[in-house]
């Protein structure tokens, strides 16, 4: 599992009792803008729409953003961010969130590296303006979950290019940086699921 999906993949961990869950047919779409600044630090907005059932069923377990955001703390104390903010949006059954991710982009001496993940494909590139895909198949195929994520590098980057799960880009300076994991909205739920080995059924 690369790291960009992370965030719902942990937010069912902790459930003290298992529940069945029953789904007819799923599909997440997740939507994620990804800013990065001239030190490796990145301003993240994240949009997953769920179809209706699933996301009735992660309002039922998690009623509060709060939890979901005091999940992700206990879970990920690794992750380096600031200024999360998580919603619900009931009328189109999406989730969004907003923070500040740090050390995003690693300094590599000649260069900066952002590890993104080898299941992710390059779809569009302009300038300093990269847009990533991918499309996963979950729960044996009951369901599916596709990413658009759009990364847009420093003014000042140059020789961009995505290589091997990865963006590399140059900057006429060199900054610190530290490994980033991306919080990543979509899994969370899902490999929590896995791990409590809940049973899907179809209705």
């Amino acid at each position: 599992m690369r790291k960009l999906i992370v965030f719902f993949l942990l937010i069912l961990l902790p459930l003290t009792v298992a529940q069945e869950i029953k789904i007819v047919e799923y599909k997440i779409d997740g939507t994620m803008r990804v800013s990065v600044d001239e030190s490796g630090n990145a301003k993240v907005e994240e949009t997953w729409k769920f179809t209706p059932n699933l996301y009735l069923q992660m309002k039922q377990a998690y009623p509060t953003t709060y939890m979901l955001k005091r999940e992700f703390e206990n879970k990920r104390s690794d992750v380096e961010y600031e200024d999360m903010k998580i919603e619900w949006d009931d009328t189109n059954n999406q989730i969004r969130a907003t923070y500040t991710l740090l050390g995003f982009a690693v300094n590599k001496g000649s260069y900066w590296e952002v590890k993104m993940g080898n299941d992710l494909t390059l779809s569009t590139q302009t300038g300093n303006t990269l847009v990533l895909t991918a499309v996963q198949p979950l729960f044996n195929g009951q369901g599916r979950l596709i990413e658009t994520i759009t990364v847009t590098l420093p003014r000042d980057a140059k020789n961009v290019r995505f290589e091997n799960g990865a963006i590399k880009y140059e900057l006429p300076y060199k900054e610190s940086g530290k490994n980033p994991i991306f919080l990543g909205l979509a899994g969370i739920a899902l490999v929590g699921l896995v791990l409590l080995n809940v049973p899907l059924k179809r209705g």
